[in-house]
């Protein structure tokens, strides 16, 4: 080790050392950091109700709590869930690396992650037929997805063309057997307000969808690798686990892009 990267290292560990330690009446976000299927960061958190949507009344707008850092923490521990308590801009940095979950400062959040805490637009996750346990960002949907039950002809093949050309349940294409009609079935069901969003659908065949009974299926999720819980309850951490880990490799790769960047040549003029 060099003497330069001694320091470096021990301003290191110290940090570390303070992701552990919380303030027990400081006021702190419970925040999660991780990639869903298709490999794209999401932010979680616990929220409380604020209003409900302008769009569809069925959806709310929520907004990030403060919540008792000890008991949080505590409940965490007890799920077999790793934490991290971020106090300022070292921490915080490290944590974007880690992903995962923390116990993030109020004037750290305020500060950086203005984003992440404020009201936003959402819908029940679908996990379970009465609702679910959690909640799915929705203000990137376009209005289109809340007006229409019926995708359009280019939403449609698009989705189809996602999956496949294929059934994500049986695995079969209408190139391979004549008697094939793939349909576009929403996950969440209309009329448990799910959206008519490219993430939301799934290509089902005619005797597939005509299987779901009842209509609503989450581990249709995880066949078409589409955002959300497939399971009410992660009882072993699987999902979160998997959450986290391809967070890890999604952080890795940009600081891996980032010192390639760095140390590629530059074009000089003379």
């Amino acid at each position: 080790m060099t003497d330069e990267q001694s320091p470096a290292r021990t301003r290191l560990l110290q940090v570390l050392g303070t992701m552990k330690t919380f303030e027990p009446e400081g006021d702190y976000y419970a925040l999660t950091l991780g990639a869903n299927r298709r490999g794209r960061p999401f932010w979680g958190a616990q929220t409380h109700w604020v209003g409900f949507s302008e769009r569809n009344p069925r959806w709310e707008v929520r907004a990030a709590s403060l919540v008792n850092p000890a008991g949080v923490a505590e409940a965490w521990s007890v799920m077999g869930r790793d934490w991290v308590a971020v106090h300022d801009e070292a921490s915080l940095a490290l944590y974007l690396r880690l992903g995962g979950n923390a116990l993030v400062a109020k004037q750290v959040a305020e500060d950086h992650l203005a984003d992440v805490i404020a009201p936003s637009e959402c819908m029940h996750d679908g996990s379970i037929e009465v609702g679910g346990f959690g909640y799915l960002g929705t203000e990137h949907l376009p209005d289109d997805a809340v007006e229409r039950r019926a995708p359009s002809k280019k939403l449609w093949m698009q989705v189809i063309k996602r999956d496949g050309f294929r059934c994500v349940v049986c695995g079969r294409r209408p190139s391979d057997y004549t008697d094939i009609e793939l349909h576009v079935h929403h996950l969440v069901p209309w009329r448990m307000a799910g959206p008519t969003a490219e993430e939301n659908l799934v290509t089902l065949c005619s005797t597939c969808h005509k299987g779901l009974a009842p209509d609503y299926e989450p581990t249709l999720r995880e066949l078409a690798r589409l955002p959300g819980p497939a399971s009410g309850l992660d009882m072993d951490n699987s999902e979160f686990d998997e959450e986290v880990a391809r967070y890890r490799e999604f952080a890795q790769e940009l600081v891996s892009r980032a010192r390639g960047a760095e140390g590629a040549p530059q074009d000089t003029q003379s």
